[in-house]
């Protein structure tokens, strides 16, 4: 994942280069991501602290300037069948929600 947002986040591209550092062009996007993780690493569970996942993404899309980010995510796939259909029909609910 690292090595595609090191190549998309090209000066001139993504962010340009300023007297102060540089600046986010990417400020009128709208992104959302889907993510699917084995475990349960959000807001409020036990093992939040080791979400980089999620501090990465919002790092790397607030640097090349995004605001409005969501992400969905169906978290849990790895524990079980009926733990994954319901993370995924989740998930699809979310993403339906978003595109609504």
């Amino acid at each position: 994942m690292a090595a595609r947002f090191q190549i998309g986040s090209r000066s001139g591209a993504t962010f340009r280069d300023t007297e102060n550092g540089p600046v986010g062009l990417a400020g009128r996007e709208k992104v959302s991501v889907a993510s699917s993780r084995g475990g349960f690493y959000g807001p409020g569970t036990a093992a939040e602290a080791f979400d980089h996942q999620e501090t990465y993404l919002r790092a790397i899309f607030g640097f090349m300037g995004v605001t409005d980010l969501t992400i969905v995510r169906a978290e849990g796939v790895a524990l079980g069948e009926e733990a994954r259909a319901t993370a995924i029909d989740g998930a699809r609910s979310e993403i339906a929600g978003l595109a609504a």
